[in-house]
């Protein structure tokens, strides 16, 4: 016999081969960024809005067949029925609606979610029939875009500067509804 190893010994050799093996290629292995056309965006579940608050949770969608992760604050446009952008000023991080939670990675799994907390004071001065009745949202490090067609149920009036309604604030990607909430 040529210097072969005692069985009991081969056997663990063996198994810390393979152990080192797998821990190389999970630990080198990452998930990648959630493509903008593997997502949906949805309308999520009604958040109780405080006094003078107009929040809208948005839900967006792993339509794909692969997990993928979304971290940080994705970009926002509020829209027209017809199409036109309304100029918000738009701020990422918290308000008294939204969180104040710094980004972390959320990981979505084929037909997983994950939220963003959109919210933004009642106009003071008059509207004059300036309704945002559409979303579109650009998922964090994306170049694609997704849109939210219809509005169902909400208020999302359009004042100009100078009035507490021309901000909206946007929480950074959320794994819960909770996590986006103040």
């Amino acid at each position: 016999m040529r210097n072969a190893l005692p069985r009991p010994l081969a056997a663990a050799a063996i198994a810390l081969a393979a152990l080192a093996l797998l821990t190389s290629t999970t630990a080198g292995a990452s998930v990648k960024s959630c493509a903008s056309a593997a997502l949906a965006l949805r309308q999520g579940p009604r958040v109780v809005p405080r006094v003078m608050q107009l929040p809208l949770l948005l839900e967006i969608v792993n339509d794909g067949h692969s997990t993928c992760t979304l971290a940080g604050y994705p970009r926002i446009a509020l829209l027209s029925l017809s199409g036109t952008v309304y100029p918000f000023a738009y701020r990422d991080g918290g308000d008294e609606q939204v969180t104040g939670h710094r980004p972390v990675a959320v990981t979505l799994r084929p037909g997983g979610g994950a939220f963003v907390l959109i919210n933004k004071n009642a106009c003071i001065a008059s509207v004059n029939g300036r309704l945002a009745r559409q979303v579109r949202l650009t998922p964090p490090g994306g170049t694609g875009t997704l849109t939210l067609r219809s509005l169902s149920g909400y208020f999302l009036d359009y004042c100009g500067a100078g009035d507490p309604g021309h901000r909206v604030d946007v929480s950074p990607v959320e794994a819960s509804v909770s996590g986006a909430e103040h």
